[in-house]
C-alpha cells in the first residue's frame, strides 16, 4: 500500500522505496548466510528472542538475578547451566573463554588496570608457596580482630572490614593501619565502593547504549559521567597513596620484605637509580588489584559475616566445630595455620559458608574470542559468558536441602570429601584462566580468622532492648556482588579463660 501511494504521487521516490526495499532484503538474505556459514547450521543456545543491536540487555532482571535465570534455564533447557556444563567449557576450553567483555562504565570512571598482563607477577607473589611469608600478618590480624570484637561487639561489619584490610595491606607496603579512620582505610573504602558500581550490571543506561559515556556530566540526568569525576579520583588514590609510602619508606632502608618493596627491588634490579614509568605502574596495578581488583577482600568481607549469621541460626553447628577446636587446640592456645588439617569441621563451615550465600553468584563476565561449538550449540565469538555459580551451588539435584547450613556434606567418615558434593571453592572463586589470583591468600584469612573467633566466641541471635531474640532471616544483597543483609547477632566469651586469651594473644601479637 505504501509503495502504490508513492508510486501515485512520485515515480522517483517509488524507485528509491524499490531500491531500499531491495537493499534491505539483500543484507538480510547476506546476515543469513553469514550465519549459516560461521554456525554451520548450528542453532544458538535457547533463550529468549533478542532485540536488534542490544540483544538481550534488557532482559536482565533488577533483582534476584540468579533466581531469575535458574528459572530461564529450566524453561529453555538447562544443557550450559550445569556445574559439569560450566566447568566444561570455562575450564577445558580457558584459552578461548578467558576474556574480559568491553565495559562502557569502566572505561567511563577510569577503570584503565590492564591487569592480563600483571598477572605473573601477581602470582609470584601469591601463589601457595609463597603465602607462608604472610600468615604471621594474617594471624596478627585475626588476633586484633578478636580483641576489637571483646570491645565493640555491635561494630561486626567494621572489624572485619578492618581486620583484612589492614593484613592485606601490610602484606603489601608494609602500612600498619591504626583505626578505622586512617586515610589507607578510607582509601580502600572508596575503591570498594566503585568495584559495586562496575559489577551492577544493567544499573546505567550507558551499558545499553555505550555511546552515552560522551554525554557531557551537566546534561540532566548524566548521574554516571558525574560521579565518574569521584571514581577516577578515588582509582588515582588507591594506585598512587600507598605505594607512594611504601617507596619513600624503602628510600629508607625499611618494608623491603612488602610485596611491593620486592617488585621495586627486583625491577630496578643491579642497576642505580629509580623504576621506570613503566615499571612503576605494572607495581602500582599489582598491588591495585591486589587490593581490590581480584576481589580477594570482598570474598573475605562477606564470608565471614556469613559465618557469623549461620552460627546465630545453627547453634548445633557452632557447637560440633568448637568441640573441634577444644579437643584439638586445648584451652590455652589459638589456632594456627599448622591446625588446618587437623580441624576438618571447621574447614567445611568455611567451605559451606561459600555455598551457602554466594559472594559473586554469576563469577566474573568471561567472553569467546573465536567461534565456538559446545554441546550442539554455535557459540559466537564475542558471546558473554556469565555462569550461574549460586544455582549451581543451590542444586538440589547436587546439594541436599540447598538452603540449610549443612557443613557435613562435605565430610565423610571424619575426612573432606567432594565426591558426593563439589568444593564450592572449585566454583566460587571462578573458572579458567580468570579465576580469582588471590583466592589462596583469601582461603587463608578465612580459616585463620573463623577458627579463632569460634574458639573464644560464643554467636547467638541478636535481641532487642527487652531482651526479646530478634530472627534474621538469611538474605544476601542483589546484584553481582552479594553481602548479607543483616548479620546482626549476639558475641560473647565463651568463657573467662577464653577472654584471658584473647587478651594475651594481642598483647603478644
Amino acid at each position: 500500500m505504501l509503495s502504490e501511494f508513492i508510486a501515485s504521487t512520485d515515480p522517483t521516490l517509488a524507485t528509491l522505496a524499490g531500491t531500499s526495499w531491495f537493499i534491505l532484503v539483500l543484507v538480510y538474505i547476506r546476515y543469513l548466510v553469514s550465519w549459516k556459514t560461521r554456525s554451520r547450521g548450528l542453532p544458538p543456545p535457547p533463550g529468549p528472542r533478542p532485540l536488534p543491536i542490544i540483544g538481550n540487555r534488557l532482559d536482565w532482571p533488577k533483582a534476584n538475578q540468579w533466581a531469575t535465570f535458574r528459572d530461564l534455564g529450566m524453561k529453555y533447557g538447562d544443557r550450559l547451566g550445569s556445574p559439569k556444563a560450566i566447568s566444561e567449557f570455562l575450564d577445558r576450553k580457558s584459552a578461548n573463554t578467558s576474556d574480559r567483555p568491553p565495559s562502557a562504565v569502566s572505561d567511563l570512571i577510569g577503570l584503565d588496570i590492564n591487569f592480563s598482563g600483571d598477572k605473573r607477577t601477581f602470582w609470584q607473589h601469591f601463589h601457595p608457596g609463597a603465602l607462608p611469608a604472610y600468615q604471621q600478618t594474617q594471624r596478627h590480624a585475626a588476633h586484633r580482630f578478636l580483641r576489637r570484637l571483646l570491645e565493640k561487639p555491635l561494630k561486626l561489619r567494621e572489624h572485619i572490614r578492618f581486620a583484612f584490610t589492614t593484613a592485606i595491606v601490610k602484606v603489601l607496603f608494609d602500612i600498619d593501619v591504626s583505626d578505622e579512620n586512617d586515610e589507607i582505610m578510607d582509601i580502600v573504602e572508596a575503591a570498594l565502593a566503585w568495584t559495586g558500581e562496575v559489577l551492577m550490571s544493567g544499573k546505567y543506561l550507558v551499558e545499553v547504549l555505550p555511546v552515552l559515556k560522551y554525554v557531557p556530566p551537566w546534561i540532566p540526568g548524566a548521574t554516571l559521567q558525574r560521579l565518574s569525576v569521584y571514581y577516577r579520583y578515588t582509582i588515582a588514590r588507591l594506585k598512587d597513596v600507598p605505594y607512594g609510602r611504601a617507596k619513600v619508606a624503602l628510600a629508607r632502608g625499611e618494608g623491603a620484605d612488602c610485596v611491593v618493596g620486592k617488585l621495586i627491588r627486583k625491577m630496578i634490579g643491579e642497576r642505580d637509580g629509580r623504576p621506570t614509568s613503566e615499571e612503576e605502574d605494572i607495581i602500582k596495578n599489582v598491588a591495585t588489584v591486589s587490593l581490590e581488583g581480584t576481589l580477594c577482600l570482598h570474598y573475605m568481607f562477606s564470608t565471614v559475616q556469613t559465618v557469623f549469621v549461620a552460627m546465630s541460626r545453627y547453634p548445633e553447628v557452632q557447637k560440633k566445630a568448637q568441640a573441634e577446636l577444644d579437643a584439638v587446640l586445648g584451652p590455652n592456645r589459638l589456632p594456627e595455620f599448622s591446625d588446618t588439617s587437623s580441624l576438618v569441621y571447621v574447614n567445611v563451615v568455611i567451605k559451606e559458608a561459600l555455598r551457602w550465600q554466594v559472594v559473586v553468584p554469576f563469577s566474573l563476565p568471561h567472553m569467546t574470542t573465536e567461534h565456538d561449538v559446545f554441546r550442539g550449540y554455535f557459540i559466537p565469538a564475542g558471546t558473554v559468558i556469565m555462569p550461574n555459580v549460586s544455582a549451581c551451588m543451590h542444586d538440589p539435584n547436587i546439594y541436599e536441602d540447598p538452603y540449610e547450613f549443612r557443613p557435613e556434606l562435605f565430610i565423610h567418615n571424619g575426612k573432606l570429601d567432594f565426591s558426593g558434593a563439589p568444593d564450592p571453592a572449585s566454583f566460587v572463586f571462578g573458572f579458567g584462566r580468570r579465576i580469582c589470583p588471590g583466592r589462596y591468600f583469601a582461603e587463608n584469612g578465612l580459616f585463620i580468622n573463623v577458627a579463632s573467633v569460634l574458639h573464644v566466641f560464643d554467636i547467638s541471635p541478636p535481641v532487642d532492648d527487652q531482651g526479646n531474640v530478634i530472627d534474621i532471616v538469611p538474605q544476601v544483597t542483589d546484584g553481582l556482588l552479594c553481602y548479607p543483609v543483616d548479620c546482626r547477632c549476639t558475641i560473647q566469651p565463651r568463657s573467662a579463660e577464653a577472654r584471658v586469651l584473647i587478651q594475651a594473644a594481642q598483647r603478644v601479637g
